[in-house]
């Protein structure tokens, strides 16, 4: 019965009669629902639930509308944008108040009166900026109270005064900043026992974005440097082109944060002010929701000047924040920086063509551990940038936020931005020390950088950490190992070398103290050493610096007597004793080491005016630098000790220093001794001084002087604790800056420059007059190789085997030298080896009727052989290791070690085979006279002149027709083969004495340098006259070559009679009338030019028909010449030319091969030979044989070869079997044209007589001749080489 009368009452309050009695509100929408009573509580008014959501409300119901009891009202997802004062008064019952997402923004004071029992209330997901105290008047019993996802940023202090019962609070945004206005929750949460919903997080600043703020600590919450600003825009945000007189509007929104905030406008970093006649319009700025302030910038009309930054500047009590944005303004001509490539170590970058005004950006990958400067978006963090200014021309590019390309440096920048404490600091140092123990492969000055932060970084934590002085000291050895120029430019940046040397003067202030007494470190390149000392009973300390040689060989001599540079891959050493103990460097007493500097404080160093307290400690440090790579100068030092680095650090570097108690000034000096590896120039004691050249550093001498010296050993006294050295002009050791360049002994320059004029006047004489000097092919090659392989070494030699200071030049010449030395070894070997074989040469048997000759051997061979072996040498030595070459030598040449293999043995090997073929030359030489007394005497007459012709021909020029016998061997057409021998020997003693004075010359120093240089000098002129004198000035050929070239001369010279050199064995010889001097004529020489070049030599001369045949009556053969036992020259006979009617005779054949020249027309050549000067052989206007030149046109006899005949000689290089096959075809050719003729002998004499003899004009040429009078040289007319006598030539 209870339950059905339950049920009718619901159905009689939800029918629609009492639904409208009851909720007025269903108007609006909403609805009304009963809501149960509490547990507990008694019976009373009824309890009604009012829900109006998702209605589209502009604002909440009137309280008259909803039922009385109304406990639940609903009012979530509205547009209610404004709750006024009183906007719920008369709800006495109401408990649950929910006003989420709606658009409220503005909350009045007063607003929840009447709400007295009220205990939950949500306003989350609106637009609240603004909260007071006074909000929430009126709710002394809520409870609960969400405002999360609305705007505001902050709370001030005092808003919850009003809700005394509060205690869960939500007021998480995306905005809310933990700083110190905030601090105030934490204290409140605490005394009112109220609690702060775990969803309320931090958003701002970033370090405390996602923390709880319940969980967050009061020092956390600070308000420190500029102001994280949640809101900060500027529209537009890019780059913006523009043309001038356009419209550009600004909008800047920002953060409102208190009344102190502002918005200023700036412009190239000055204020903009509001200027309507330029076209500049400010607003003022608007707040909105006590959240956001916005503020507005109108350029109505653009002009030029506008170009720049325009900057939105945001100023608040905490500081200032900005955006900018740039304008382009574009005029109707435009400028454009040019495309260019930018390599750096960033990266690569390639920067198009920009428009002049324009930013450019390239893309780069971000460093992993910074997010990039402040304010930076994430695309310009991404990005290198670089200006185009309005001129065209690219600024300086900005490449900060990329990262390093090579991965040492990028592991450093790593090191650099982790953060260092007393855990983590000595596994961090252990780390570094890896990466810097391959600090010889560093390549960017940064990398120095970084070690130099890291290592000031690690001191601070040396007095917590005893191992870190270990890690420090050999991270600062193995920076000594860096290139010197990037330790300058590190230097030079901002002193990382400077820093390094200060960090390590101050480990001894940090780790020593009363529990530790004694400290000491070795590395490879620095010692340490640090006492405390009791100034009242020290009595002076001596310290020598040493390093272990455990690997020399027992009986051999110390590398200290020898000079030699101590291994770095040993630890340097202290030794320190008490006292004032003899201390000597070259006589150190520890086996197997070697002394390199050493230093004797003395006892009256802590004797100061103010004495120190007594038990007062004192902290003394020692340390040794191998070499001063540490201590860079990188300013103007020309008046300082190393003279603007023409000195350098030529020792090690020793440092004294105190503390904890003063030194004043030094009654006693402090003796040091340094050791040096070599002997060098004008030294000066000195030491570092940090204060000078801005700061920089640089060698100061003041107080401190030499005081004496030993080989190797220098001595000096100080009056001051410091950084001491001694510097030297010394090549060995290469300055921190380049200086000038070291020069050798003037005499050396100006014998060098006598050597290459003689060499250049050789070798240009045979090049232009190669046609006219009788010298074989091979001997020509030769003798141009040899002067041009010596004019190279000698002039790299001198102009650049002091190059050291420059790398690439200095292994340049290396090179060259190495390659050149060798190839003019082996061109004198290659002479040596072709003088011995033309000295031993001897006929070879051929069959009867046998007149094929050998063929011809190429020149390229002893290209392959002088050219080509030094090549691969210098090629294989320089691809093992380039740096074989110079490789900090004082002179650009092989190091020692590599030099045995690739030069010295090398050298060896073709010296011995060179002398080899010079003894075997000269031995032959001595016993060649003996054998040819052994030749017998021809027992037939010998040959003469024949022809098969008249004198005549049909066009009646003069015939003669010349018959001789076999070549001789061929060989130079002036000197014999002896004088070529010790021609040759002396060239080759000449160039080794000048190559081996060069040598030491560059190597030794002091007086032995100048005896030296003086002795290369003295070679150098020796070898150049001895070459010039004997190839140019003792030739007759070469003279008459040089004199042809004046008129004068070739006018004032008489006939002389020239037989065309050009003709092979088989063919005839042409007989030519010449103007020359008949000295030059008897001289022998045999010309190599053509017919043209032959007649071009000399005038033409008045001779008729009637004279050359004259001139044949007396004529006698010639036999092959034989040298003189006296000089070793050849036998010179009486030309012969048969007269008319002597024609028609036979004549025999040289035996053995000698009786076969004409004595008039043959050289006072050894082993005349078709190359040695013929004009078959010439390089520029020859024939390729007999028959094709010129003189072929006269007729040749028909004739075979006759028994005994000898073949040409196989001589190396020659050419003289060219013109074997044309030997056959010349005697077919021959026999063709005597067979066409009409009638026989006699009718051709009878009708030869007939014509009458032609007189020769006064201009040369006889009327009516076949052939013009050709006009030769002197030479020309001595160097006739003929074969048989089996054609007749047409004069």
């Amino acid at each position: 019965m209870r339950a059905a009368a339950l049920v009718l009452l619901a159905a009689a309050l939800s029918g629609p009669g009492a639904g409208a009695r009851s909720c007025p509100a269903l108007s609006l929408g909403c609805k009304c629902s009963a809501e149960r009573a509490k547990a507990g509580g008694g019976p009373g008014a009824p309890r009604r639930r009012v829900v109006c959501s998702g209605g589209g409300l502009p604002a909440p119901p009137e309280p008259r509308l909803l039922p009385d009891g109304t406990v639940t009202l609903l009012l979530s997802n509205n547009k209610i944008t404004v709750l006024e004062n009183g906007s719920f008064f008369g709800l006495w019952a109401l408990e649950k108040l929910d006003l989420k997402n709606n658009l409220i923004s503005t909350v009045q004071p007063g607003a929840f009166l009447g709400l007295a029992e009220l205990k939950r209330l949500d306003l989350s997901n609106n637009r609240i900026g603004c909260l007071s105290a006074s909000v929430f008047q009126g709710l002394p019993n809520l409870l609960r109270l969400n405002m999360s996802g609305n705007i505001f940023s902050s709370l001030p202090p005092g808003v919850f005064d009003e809700l005394p019962s509060l205690k869960v609070v939500d007021f998480a945004t995306e905005y809310l900043t933990c700083d110190c206005n905030l601090r105030w929750v934490l204290p409140w949460t605490r005394n009112r026992s109220a609690q702060i919903s775990e969803r309320t997080a931090c958003a701002f600043p970033r370090q405390l974005r996602g923390v709880a703020l319940r969980g967050a600590r009061d020092g956390q919450l600070r308000c420190a440097g500029a102001p994280e600003l949640h809101t900060h825009h500027l529209i537009p945000s890019l780059r913006q082109v523009v043309f001038q007189g356009d419209r550009l509007p600004f909008q800047c929104t920002a953060t409102y944060l208190d009344n102190s905030t502002q918005i200023r406008w700036f412009h190239n970093h000055e204020p903009v002010e509001e200027d309507e006649r330029t076209g500049i319009i400010v607003e003022e700025s608007l707040i909105h929701d006590c959240t956001f302030i916005t503020s507005e910038l109108i350029l109505s009309n653009i002009h030029v000047s506008a170009n720049g930054e325009w900057e939105c500047a945001v100023s608040t009590s905490q500081g200032n924040v900005s955006k900018k944005v740039e304008i382009v303004v574009l005029e109707t001509s435009a400028s454009y920086c040019p495309a260019e490539r930018v390599t750096n170590n960033r990266g690569d970058f390639r920067w198009p063509r920009t428009l002049a005004g324009i930013t450019a950006y390239q893309p780069c990958l971000q460093h992993p551990f910074a997010a990039g400067p402040a304010g930076t978006g994430a695309a310009g963090e991404k990005q290198a940038w670089r200006r185009c200014d309005r001129a065209g021309r690219w600024e300086d590019g900005d490449y900060s936020h990329c990262l390093y390309t090579n991965d040492i440096t990028r592991v450093l920048y790593t090191f650099v931005l982790m953060p260092i404490n007393a855990s983590n600091a000595l596994t961090l140092a252990h780390q570094l020390r890896v990466y810097t123990a391959e600090a010889a492969n560093f390549s960017d000055m940064v990398d120095v950088l970084y070690v130099a932060q890291m290592i000031e970084k690690f001191i601070g934590y040396v007095d917590q950490i005893k191992q870190l002085t270990d890690v420090i000291v050999e991270m600062a050895s193995n920076i000594m190992l860096v290139d010197d120029h990037i330790l300058w430019m590190s230097q030079k940046e901002e002193k990382a070398c400077t820093s390094i040397v200060r960090s390590l003067e101050r480990i001894a202030a940090h780790t020593l103290g009363s529990n530790s007494q004694h400290m000491a470190v070795n590395s490879r390149n620095i010692a340490f050493e640090a006492y405390v000392v009791k100034p009242e009973s020290y009595v002076g300390l001596s310290c020598v610096a040493f390093q272990r040689r455990d690997g020399a060989a027992p009986g051999r001599a110390p590398p200290a007597e020898r000079g030699a540079e101590p291994v770095p891959d040993q630890q340097l050493r202290l030794r320190c004793t008490t006292g004032r103990p003899n201390v000597s460097l070259t006589s150190f007493h520890i086996k197997n080491s070697i002394a390199l500097a050493s230093i004797q404080l003395p006892p009256s160093l802590f004797a100061s005016p103010v004495p120190a307290a007594p038990g007062t400690d004192c902290k003394l440090q020692l340390l040794v630098f191998r070499n001063g790579k540490l201590f860079c100068s990188t300013g103007n030092s020309s008046r300082l000790a190393d003279d603007g680095k023409r000195r350098s650090v030529a020792t090690p570097v020793i440092y004294a220093g105190t503390y904890g108690c003063g030194v004043g000034n030094l009654s006693e000096p402090v003796a040091v001794s340094l050791r040096h590896p070599g002997e060098g120039a004008d030294p000066v004691a000195a030491y570092w001084n940090f204060e000078v050249l801005g700061g920089m550093g640089g060698w100061s001498a003041e107080g401190c002087q030499l005081a004496a010296r030993e080989p190797n050993v220098t001595s000096l006294h100080c009056r001051h604790l410091s950084n001491v050295a001694v510097l030297m002009e010394l090549s060995g050791f290469p300055s921190e800056a380049r200086g000038a360049v070291e020069v050798l002994h003037p005499a050396m320059y100006t014998c060098t420059a006598v050597l290459l004029l003689c060499l250049f006047t050789t070798i240009i004489t045979y090049i232009v007059h190669h046609g006219t000097i009788l010298i074989p092919r091979k001997g020509w090659h030769m003798l141009l190789n040899l002067c041009f392989h010596i004019a190279m070494t000698a002039a790299v030699f001198a102009g650049g085997i002091t190059l050291t200071g420059y790398r690439i030049v200095c292994q340049a010449v290396g090179i060259i030298l190495h390659y050149s030395s060798l190839s003019t070894l082996l061109w004198m070997a290659v002479k040596a080896r072709v003088l011995y074989r033309e000295v031993a040469w001897k006929a070879p048997q051929q069959p009867e009727g046998d007149t094929s000759q050998p063929a011809p051997r190429p020149m390229l061979r002893f290209y392959l052989i002088a050219g080509g072996i030094p090549l691969i040498i210098c090629g294989i030595t320089a691809a093992v290791n380039i740096h074989n070459y110079h490789d900090n030598n004082p002179y650009c040449w092989l190091v020692w070690r590599p030099s045995l293999g690739a030069f010295y043995v090398p050298v060896a090997f073709i010296l011995l085979v060179t002398w080899i073929y010079f003894l075997c030359t000269g031995l032959s030489l001595q016993c060649r006279p003996l054998r040819r007394k052994d030749v017998p005497e021809p027992l037939e007459p010998p040959p003469r002149l024949g022809g098969t012709g008249d004198l005549l021909t049909d066009s009646g020029s003069i015939s003669v027709t010349l018959n001789s016998g076999p070549p001789c061997p061929e060989g130079d057409g002036v000197y014999s083969l002896r004088v070529q021998f010790w021609a040759l020997v002396t060239t080759h003693a000449l160039y080794v004495a000048l190559w081996t004075f060069g040598a030491m010359a560059v190597s030794q120093r002091w007086y032995l340098n100048i005896v030296f240089s003086c002795l290369y000098g003295v070679t150098a002129v020796a070898l150049g006259l001895f070459i010039f004198a004997h190839h140019c000035l003792r030739r007759r050929d070469v003279l008459s070559s040089w004199f042809s070239c004046c008129p004068s001369y070739r006018n004032a010279l008489p006939m002389q009679a020239y037989v065309h050199p050009g003709l092979g064995p088989e063919d005839g010889s042409q007989v030519f009338i010449g103007c020359h001097d008949p000295e030059a004529a008897r001289s022998g020489a045999s010309s190599s030019s053509s017919p043209s070049s032959a007649g071009s030599a000399g005038g033409r001369c008045k001779l008729t028909n009637l004279q050359v045949a004259q001139s044949q009556v007396d004529a006698r053969p010639a036999a092959c010449p034989e040298p003189d036992a006296a000089d070793g020259k050849p036998t010179r006979h009486a030309s012969n030319l048969h007269g008319r009617r002597s024609h028609r005779g036979r004549t025999k054949p040289c035996r053995d091969g000698k009786h076969h020249r004409l004595k008039m027309l043959r050289g006072p050549s050894e082993h005349p030979s078709s190359e040695s000067g013929s004009l078959h052989n010439s390089h520029s206007e020859s024939y390729p044989s007999g028959r094709t030149s010129p003189a072929s046109g006269g007729r040749a006899g028909l004739r075979g070869p006759q028994d005994g005949e000898a073949a040409a000689s196989p001589s190396e290089g020659s050419d003289g079997g060219r013109r074997a096959p044309d030997f056959a075809e010349g005697r077919r050719r021959s026999a063709s044209r005597d067979s066409l003729r009409p009638g026989g002998a006699a009718d051709r004499e009878a009708k030869r007589r007939s014509y009458p003899l032609n007189v020769g004009s006064h201009n040369g040429g006889l009327k009516g001749s076949k052939y013009d009078i050709n006009l030769a040289s002197a030479d020309g007319v001595a160097g006739m080489k003929t074969g048989l006598w089996k054609s007749e030539t047409t004069v």
